[in-house]
């Protein structure tokens, strides 16, 4: 409560004891007409009042009566000649008026119609304004001086003046319609600093002095404290340092080397909110009050005090980062930091807010690494929370027209997930991260790849997950729209134009001999399908003899019921398909009798290659996502493994059990290859048990999905494994094909695995990383959105980058024709089973098979 700065009269305390409430309205306000100042309530005590709680506040909005009580006082107690404050909101009326209110409530969110009532024991004991009529209109005289105006009209601004104000209403008092026709007004300039009376003067602010520069000043290092916090809030001081760098709503200052305290544990520097027109590199001495600002200690600038320009200074220290670090940036805070090749994380908010992500390495997902609750997994999980920095512009715009630390971004000139980067500036800390604003732009080292950096052999094969390829549908007007429900692609023939170039240039730089896709529409082999129309754009890029065929099932119907489906691309000149392409059904799960998980098929096809007559099969997959809804994640107790591998995981390993029995059909060549989107990270169940899982080495029992067709519809142990081996473990361990915006962490969802037979002639793997690390607004149905223009950044330019939301995987291998016994004759030299076709593959093997290009 606060206690006016003059004594009230007797004669005024007289006429306030006859009243029959010991509480009224003696002033309500309504400033936001003035941007955003608080609306409140002064009421006066005019007897002790021991408990206060049987008195409550309400307001009738726009003249549409009574709301009742809307807030009721607490039981404290209030001493007569008091007043008590009433706000919607703290802040702004501290701003205002000095002082904080006594309560504040969204009760008091009140309007310049509104009328407000004092209630005692839930009956109304005073009014402002009138309940029954909207205060807009001519009848109700209370909007004059309701709201703080310069004039008395619906005007904003001005300076205070009591004659703006109404005080008290009909009931009050003496029932006077006014507070001028009462017989006993109340005492003027009330809603001034500690109430006050009619010859009460405000005392005045005192001057500031700031002094002339090198004058005696606080230091920085004595603001900021060696703890989290500051113990200076609520203290203003005068301080002197140098201007280091501009950020979103003020700039930095950095003590002069000479003026540092020497204590590792306190920060030199400091974010001061406010504007200045002093140059980045002058010291300025400036006066603020200290304020903690989400965990960051800042000096808010008191405009009303004009800061110096004391000159250029570049007596100032630049702290470096190093990567990866264990120690507290907290010393740091406000001070010029620099990170020198550190590696970006993340760019899911580069657009968004213009930052970026850096660490001492990409984080990856901790079940690509190790399997789940492994002692290698939690070191995983440690590592991926550790050294982490962000990098952002010096202004709060969402999707900037240039991003100040890098202005020359564009498709062409992009920052990607694992690129190298070097910057320096002020470090602040905000939403829950530490932060460097760049003063100048910052060093970029790209990791793009103009093609796979593999080592050729005479056969590759590679996996690739195309994002949803549609390719439009004839309407009845023989034209090609869009518009159809089973569409998940392009929403018209721009967007998939941009689409379909890229994938072109992905497909064509990726210069595989078989390749398996992944989420193209699924309607069949027809000369309007998806498949023949993404064949026929890519062989238009190529030469007759790296023309690409496609695989179609036997009686060229579509490959499952989902929207889309695997596919398999394949050079005729390099194999040649054996036999009928086999579809594998996946295990559907009955979730509920209304509703059941199931997932895309797998197609299985034989080829002879042509080099060396081997032959080998390549089986494309699609496993179930990690965003559906299965039956294993409504039980009541989920397993925490299977929490950690996203949802029907338990489906996923029943779908890798029924590929591994498939693919051990005797008919089948030894030479097998799995390829495709899992939707299992490396080390994950459904790829440990195609590969070499044992319960003890994953250190817990791997069970099947119930419900479904298999082992009469029960969840089994799983005890065996099906000895495939991955092939990115083996020569390209630390690629991936995935980055996850939801854990800004990379890892492997799509995969090649080899049976034992096939990794004999393996000669190499690789990601190519031409679409995870890539910002997603590249992305065609973002990049038309977001920047399209030449002359800015060039989103919609075609090229391989950007053209899925995967990476491919290639792999390359030596197939050799079969040494003939020495007593065999020759009776084809065209037989590749003969001894010319063994030395022709023996000079191919030669002239193709090249050393590996450092990566």
């Amino acid at each position: 409560m606060k206690t006016p700065l003059s004594l009230i009269t007797a004669g005024i305390l007289t006429a306030f004891s006859a009243n029959a409430s010991d509480l009224v309205i003696s002033g309500v306000v309504d400033a936001s007409l003035t941007g955003g100042l608080p609306k409140a309530v002064e009421l006066y005590v005019v007897n002790d009042i021991p408990d206060l709680s049987v008195y409550g506040l309400g307001s009738a909005n726009n003249g549409g009566g009574t709301d009742g009580v809307e807030f009721t006082f607490p039981a404290d107690s209030a001493s007569a000649g008091s007043y008590i404050y009433v706000a919607s909101e703290i802040d702004g009326f501290t701003e205002f008026f000095g002082y904080a209110p006594d309560y504040d409530t969204s009760a008091m969110g009140i309007n310049g119609d509104d009328a407000v009532e004092l209630f005692e024991n839930e009956a109304v004991v005073d009014t402002f304004g009138d309940i029954n009529v909207d205060g807009n209109g001519t009848a109700w005289e209370y909007l004059d001086g309701w709201a703080y105006r310069k004039d008395g009209s619906v005007a904003n601004g001005g300076t205070f003046s009591s004659d703006n104000w109404t005080y008290s209403g009909v009931d009050a008092l003496d029932d006077a319609a006014t507070n001028a026709a009462a017989t006993t007004p109340f005492p003027v300039a009330t809603f001034s600093t500690e109430g006050g009376g009619d010859d009460e003067v405000p005392p005045e602010e005192p001057v500031i002095e700031l002094g002339v520069c090198a004058d005696a000043a606080t230091l920085i290092s004595t603001i900021q404290g060696s703890g989290d916090a500051s113990e200076e809030v609520g203290n203003s001081h005068i301080v002197e340092a140098i201007v280091t760098g501009m950020g979103a709503g003020g700039f930095f200052l950095q003590e002069e080397t000479a003026d540092s305290d020497g204590d590792d544990a306190t920060s030199e520097g400091i974010f001061v909110n406010g504007s200045t027109t002093i140059a980045v590199g002058n010291v300025a001495r400036l006066y603020g009050e200290v304020v903690e600002n989400y965990g960051m200690t800042t000096l808010n600038l008191d405009s009303d005090v004009t800061a110096l320009d004391c000159g250029a200074s570049d007596d100032v220290l630049m702290t470096t980062i190093d990567m990866p670090y264990d120690y507290s940036l907290e010393p740091f805070e406000g001070m010029l930091a620099s990170v020198v090749d550190a590696t970006v994380t993340s760019t899911n908010d580069l657009w968004r807010y213009g930052e970026i992500q850096v660490s001492d390495s990409v984080k990856r997902q901790p079940s690509d690494v190790a399997a789940p609750l492994s002692d290698a997994y939690v070191e995983a999980v440690a590592a991926s929370e550790a050294s982490l920095l962000k990098i952002e512009d010096n202004s709060s715009s969402s999707y900037p027209d240039t991003i100040n630390y890098f202005p020359t971004f564009s498709y062409a000139n992009a920052i990607r997930i694992g690129d190298t980067v070097s910057a320096s500036g002020p470090l602040n800390y905000s939403f829950g991260a530490f932060r460097i604003n760049p003063t100048d732009v910052i060093t970029v080292t790209s990791t793009r790849e103009a093609n796979p950096v593999v080592t050729e052999g005479n056969l590759s094969i590679a996996t690739f997950n195309v994002l949803n390829y549609f390719n439009g549908e004839v309407d009845a007007n023989g034209d090609v729209t869009f518009d159809f429900d089973a569409n998940r692609g392009a929403e018209d023939e721009t967007e998939f134009a941009l689409q379909e170039a890229r994938i072109v240039e992905a497909i064509v730089g990726l210069n595989a001999d078989v390749v398996g896709l992944m989420e193209i529409e699924n309607d069949g082999f027809g000369d309007d399908s998806a498949i023949v129309s993404l064949v026929a754009a890519v062989n238009a890029e190529l030469a007759d003899t790296e023309q690409y065929s496609f695989i179609s099932t036997a009686d060229s119907t579509e490959i499952g019921t989902d929207a889309i489906t695997v596919g398999l691309l394949y050079r005729a000149s390099i194999v040649t398909p054996e036999g009928d392409a086999q579809v594998v059904d996946m295990p559907i799960q009955q979730i509920d009798e209304d509703s059941v998980a199931q997932m895309r098929p797998s197609l299985i096809q034989s080829f002879a290659h042509i080099e060396s007559g081997k032959t080998f099969a390549v089986a494309v997959n699609h496993f179930k996502s990690k965003g559906s809804e299965c039956g294993e994640d409504l039980a009541e107790a989920v397993s925490e493994t299977d929490t950690i591998q996203g949802s029907c995981n338990a489906l996923r390993v029943s779908a890798a059990i029924t590929l591994g029995e498939a693919l051990s059909d005797e008919s089948l060549p030894e030479r097998i290859l799995v390829l495709g989107d899992l939707n299992s990270y490396s080390a994950e169940d459904p790829v440990a048990v195609l590969t070499d899982y044992t319960a003890e080495t994953q250190g817990y029992t791997v069970m099947t999905a119930a419900n479904t067709g298999m082992d009469d519809g029960a969840s089994v142990e799983v005890t065996a494994n099906y000895g495939y081996v991955n092939l990115a473990e083996e020569f390209d361990a630390e690629g991936y094909s995935y980055w996850f915006y939801g854990t800004e962490q990379v890892g492997s969802l799509d995969h090649v695995l080899a049976s034992e037979t096939m990794l004999a002639d393996a000669v190499d793997g690789a990601h190519w990383s031409i679409n995870s690390p890539e910002v997603y607004q590249f992305q065609y149905d973002q990049a038309l959105s977001y920047y399209p223009d030449e002359d800015g950044y060039a989103f919609t330019d075609v090229g391989p980058f950007r053209s899925s939301d995967h990476d491919p995987f290639i792999a390359t291998f030596n197939l050799e024709a079969e040494l003939p016994d020495e007593a065999d004759p020759i009776e084809d030299d065209n037989d590749s089973g003969g001894s010319m076709g063994f030395i022709l593959a023996l000079m191919a093997g030669v002239l193709t098979f090249r050393r590996r290009s450092a990566k």
